[in-house]
């Protein structure tokens, strides 16, 4: 959901201008130009309304407008200059952008660079739906919950009813129902800060299962998922890797207005009856196909030829080389002679003698 309000706008340029030297107040404000659309969005759902949690883009160097690049070449030059200065001042841009973000949208854990951002499940091990229980120390520590999405920008897990924190929320960034600035937002834990939660056999009591937080886990093999379509690895207990903890069922999503029903999408509406004749009318070609196409021209350029036909081995400009090269390792190569040391040493010392 965005906002295009002119509030909104002039908002974003007085969070990010203020207090930020001269030099690089245009650079910020180049930036904003590209970047005027704010969005918010509710990660934790409907289920627990004091688990909203808003964004900003930009609040980070590294992630200023980076889907508006296709907008203008110049605004993604400045983007990409911007991200390399972060890359070799990050320390000053971390402070630059704690400074001047506002609280709802600050990350309260840090964001992670391109190359450590977790990239399969094989990273995140827990999926959205995943129980997990708190054991960071604090007052959260023990809660059991369930993982509710992934931070990607910081290696982060949003938890159902997890740790919040209580921050002023711009009236520009309110959700439906709403009537109050201050607000919780969830705050995202780290992976070491929490453990997977599973229902095991109890062999002490046949029959009945015993809720348990795994230490670790480990991949072995790998299976076709009928719940995600797509194949997985098993998820084993470290230790004892005969227990397989099964990955949890994805949300179902509802079909869309224009969504197609699969017995539809699967029946055959179409069968080749010849394999010379084209199924399309030849007055039809030109409505699908370019005729001025470079591939239909049917002549070849200087330059099409040049890529077909290869060169000679080797070059005539490479060939003369080798030659010259040839002819001067041939040439007899001077030696420094007692002669031609004396002559230096005279010249060395009547130059130092005429400064003395």
């Amino acid at each position: 959901m965005y906002s295009k309000s002119s509030s909104n706008i002039w908002f974003g340029i007085d969070i990010y201008v203020c207090g930020v030297p001269v030099k690089y107040a245009r650079k910020i404000f180049l930036t904003l130009k590209f970047n005027t659309q704010l969005s918010h969005q509710v990660l934790c759902g409907a289920k627990n309304r004091s688990n909203q949690r808003y964004s900003v883009p930009g609040s980070s160097f590294k992630s200023f407008g980076m889907s508006y690049k296709h907008l203008s070449k110049a605004g993604g030059r400045v983007l990409e200059q911007m991200a390399k200065d972060a890359d070799i001042r990050p320390g000053y841009y971390a402070k630059l952008t704690d400074k001047t973000t506002p609280a709802f949208a600050k990350p309260t854990l840090p964001i992670v660079n391109e190359e450590s951002r977790f990239k399969d499940i094989k990273d995140w091990k827990f999926l959205p739906g995943d129980r997990v229980v708190v054991v960071k120390r604090g007052k959260w520590r023990g809660k059991v919950s369930r993982i509710n999405e992934h931070e990607v920008n910081t290696n982060g897990y949003i938890l159902e009813e997890g740790p919040t924190t209580y921050v002023p929320i711009p009236k520009d960034f309110w959700q439906p129902g709403q009537a109050t600035h201050m607000a919780n937002i969830p705050v995202p834990l780290r992976q070491e800060d929490i453990r997977l939660v599973a229902d095991i056999d109890d062999p002490e009591v046949p029959g009945k299962t015993k809720t348990v937080a795994v230490r670790d886990i480990v991949f072995r093999d790998s299976y076709y998922d009928e719940n995600h379509k797509k194949v997985m690895p098993y998820r084993c207990v470290v230790g004892q890797e005969d227990l397989i903890i099964p990955w949890p069922k994805p949300e179902e999503t509802a079909d869309g207005e224009l969504a197609t029903e699969a017995q539809i999408a699967r029946e055959r509406t179409y069968v080749v009856d010849s394999v010379v004749k084209s199924a399309i009318p030849k007055a039809a070609l030109l409505t699908i196909r370019n005729p001025k196409s470079k591939f239909r021209r049917g002549v070849l350029t200087a330059k099409d030829i040049s890529k077909l036909v290869a060169p000679q081995m080797p070059l005539p400009g490479r060939k003369a080389y080798i030659e010259q090269q040839k002819k001067l390792a041939q040439q007899p190569k001077p030696t420094l002679t007692d002669e031609y040391k004396e002559k230096i040493g005279f010249h060395v010392f009547e130059h130092f003698k005429k400064k003395i």
